[in-house]
């Protein structure tokens, strides 16, 4: 139940910030960068959005940082004028604005006869309880898990999704990004793990999960199971210049470019 207060009302700013004036194509200038840090999965979008952002107002600069959950968020926490792109909000009071919408894709080999599991399934092969896909349906090939690291924001999120208190098995393996993630799938017959829709290519397989596949439309219509809203978060309120550049990524032009990876908040 807090999970879901949480999100409505944090949504609920987007209602607020689309109603809002226009923002002019070109804010005044500002000798200071604005500040970004990204976690692994949303790497691909923070490039495209500050440089579309970059050629309307070529006096915006953008500083950007990059790496997990637990590094970006300690930065942020240091550096109250920073904000950072994120599937994942941490328990801590936090200024958030959502930009759009994920599904964290459960992927494996793409050999695997299997398509599809059910949660109850999933959440037994993380929990280490099936030894090889033979248990769940598959051929007979060991059910390898891998996981992203302690505190990286997509384990978080899917772990809350998924296991709820149930740990996920000392014996999964460790993959340190989402990068890693679908390398190690990808070279692994009999792996399974998870990553941002976003990140998913013709080198692994994303399961259907309860008989919903993980696609842009099923995670619009809130149907995917593991769906997960990106934010802009801050230990404060934004002022001007971030303000406008948050505002624009909710305005037509930038929701077209977030749709291009992620479903937007408001269909077209």
């Amino acid at each position: 139940m807090r999970r879901i207060r949480r999100i409505l009302i944090i949504a609920a700013f987007t209602l607020v910030g689309c109603s809002a004036p226009i923002v002019p194509a070109v804010t005044p200038s500002t000798n200071e960068p604005l500040r970004l840090y990204a976690t692994t999965p949303t790497i691909p979008l923070i490039n495209s959005l500050t440089a579309a952002y970059a050629r309307l107002n070529p006096a915006v600069t953008f500083e950007i940082v990059t790496g997990n959950f637990e590094s970006v968020y300690a930065r942020v926490q240091n550096d109250r004028t920073a904000y950072f792109i994120t599937n994942h909000l941490p328990t801590d009071p936090l200024w958030a604005a959502p930009i759009g919408q994920d599904g964290i894709a459960v992927i494996t080999h793409p050999s695997n006869p299997v398509r599809r599991l059910t949660s109850d399934q999933l959440r037994d092969s993380f929990r280490g309880r099936f030894a090889n896909w033979q248990q769940i349906g598959g051929d007979s090939r060991e059910l390898v898990v891998f996981t992203r690291e302690n505190n990286a924001g997509t384990r978080l999120e899917f772990e809350a999704l998924l296991m709820g208190s149930r740990p996920t098995t000392p014996l999964a393996q460790i993959a340190p990004s989402s990068y890693a993630m679908i390398d190690a799938v990808a070279r692994t017959q009999g792996a399974i793990g998870y990553v941002s829709m976003s990140y998913v290519d013709n080198s692994v397989r994303a399961l259907s999960i309860d008989g919903i596949a993980p696609m842009l439309d099923q995670v619009y219509e809130n149907r995917y199971p593991f769906r997960a809203f990106l934010y802009v978060a801050g230990f404060q309120e934004p002022e001007s210049h971030m303000r406008a550049f948050i505002y624009w990524i909710q305005s037509p032009a930038g929701q077209a470019l977030i749709a291009r990876r992620y479903a937007p908040l408001l269909r077209p």
